[in-house]
């Protein structure tokens, strides 16, 4: 059977299992084969600069909206496209890639996406006082390797490569020695519980340690128990009672109109009675008695809620959006309304323009993240709002018909 055969369903279930592996072997082949392409015209997109064209501000803006790609596949794209692809000089002359051996690989179909990140991933890396031929070397040697071995592996193998051709690792630069490097990953489940795992250079480490130890003490119970609480529980709950102290000291930054703070939207009745569930504005469901506790300290903004739960009575006439207007914009939007982002990176925009006799009312504005509000002034995305549900209507290039596409946080309205 010949590579790039089509077979329906029935013959692919009579070939024998030999069969079906080769062809699936030679299927992928294909497919990656077919994956250079696309990275070529990547290249010559951000080379001609075709986002900015369009009204995106990046290439991966643009790779992003006009694939509905994540940011990470997005970057990685433009990453293999920029390191695997030719590029030409001001002049008109052509450029070879930048990594020429893991090219030709790729456009043989040889590697998975996953190799070719990790092999420019370690040749990039690589310090500037190896030279080109060793560098030529590893990459082969990498490339070599792909074809026996996952990415995993080939991991392992530039970690011996970097400490063959770099055994001291590289010096510390004038800007780390002057900055230290801290790192700190978050990532919020499902059930709103926020996991976070990093590092900081030793003097924030003995600060952090120092600010937790005396709220990290043991406490106690009233009739003299000790403290039941494991170390790990202690410190959770220190770091929880110092955000609660850095919150409540009014020297935060301000940050979307207002200083930090968590907006919780319940129904009046329900918070009387304890019944029904609180909502944060990331979706987050809050039980009514914590929504009960929270309202203790709170300043607790009266909303009238039409159809589909949208804010209907906190409009304003101003040109600018009022801090009511953009509580009521993130109780209904959640966010940006387009790409979901948080609504502390957001800002009220006005569907019709506030110079063109729009009012600044909820009717007449959404809540937008810089990235998309750019991409509404100066694209062919239109924004509108039908019901109280933002709907975002995309450019032909994206979609002929230009079909409505209902913003990303009321999907379920």
């Amino acid at each position: 059977m010949a590579a790039g055969e089509e077979f329906n369903a029935p013959e692919l279930w009579m070939c024998r299992p030999r069969q079906l592996a080769d062809l699936l072997r030679e299927a992928e082949q294909d497919v990656r084969r077919r994956q250079a392409r696309v990275l070529d015209i990547v290249a010559a997109i951000h080379e001609n600069k075709v986002g900015k064209a369009l009204g995106h501000e990046t290439t991966i803006g643009m790779l992003q909206d006009n694939l509905l790609l994540s940011p990470t596949e997005a970057g990685r794209r433009l990453k293999r496209a920029l390191n695997l692809c030719n590029s030409e000089t001001l002049t008109g002359e052509t450029l070879a890639p930048k990594l020429g051996i893991v090219s030709e690989s790729m456009r043989r179909g040889e590697l998975a996406d996953s190799q070719i990140d990790t092999i420019i991933g370690i040749v990039n890396k690589l310090p500037a006082r190896v030279n080109i031929k060793e560098r030529e070397d590893a990459e082969t040697s990498l490339v070599e390797h792909a074809k026996s071995y996952p990415a995993r592996r080939l991991v392992e193998l530039g970690q011996r490569i970097h400490d063959h051709l770099d055994p001291d690792g590289p010096a510390p630069t004038e800007r780390e020695n002057e900055k230290p490097r801290r790192e700190l990953n978050l990532h919020t489940g499902r059930d709103g519980r926020l996991n976070f795992s990093g590092s900081f250079d030793g003097e924030t480490g003995t600060l952090f340690s120092e600010i937790l130890s005396p709220l990290a003490k043991p406490r106690p119970a009233e009739d003299g128990r000790p403290d039941q609480r494991s170390v790990s529980q202690r410190n959770g709950d220190a770091l929880a009672d110092a955000l609660n102290l850095i919150a409540d000291s009014g020297k935060l930054p301000i940050q979307g109109q207002e200083r930090p703070h968590l907006t919780i939207t319940m129904d009046w009745e329900l918070l009387r009675e304890r019944l029904g569930v609180a909502y944060a504005h990331t979706g987050t469901a809050i039980s009514p008695e914590s929504g009960r506790r929270l309202a203790c300290e709170a300043d607790i903004i009266p909303m009238i809620l039409g159809r589909n739960s949208v804010p209907l009575n906190v409009g304003r006439t101003e040109r600018l959006i009022p801090i009511q207007l953009r509580k009521a914009l993130i109780a209904r939007d959640k966010g940006c309304a387009k790409c979901g982002r948080p609504p502390r990176w957001c800002r009220g925009h006005h569907v019709v323009h506030w110079a063109d006799g729009g009012h600044t009312c909820l009717e007449n504005c959404v809540l937008l993240c810089d990235a998309c509000h750019r991409l509404i002034h100066h694209s062919d995305w239109e924004v509108r709002i039908i019901d109280g549900i933002v709907e975002f209507i995309p450019p032909a290039y994206r979609d002929p018909e230009r079909r409505p596409i209902r913003g990303i946080n009321q999907l379920a309205a």
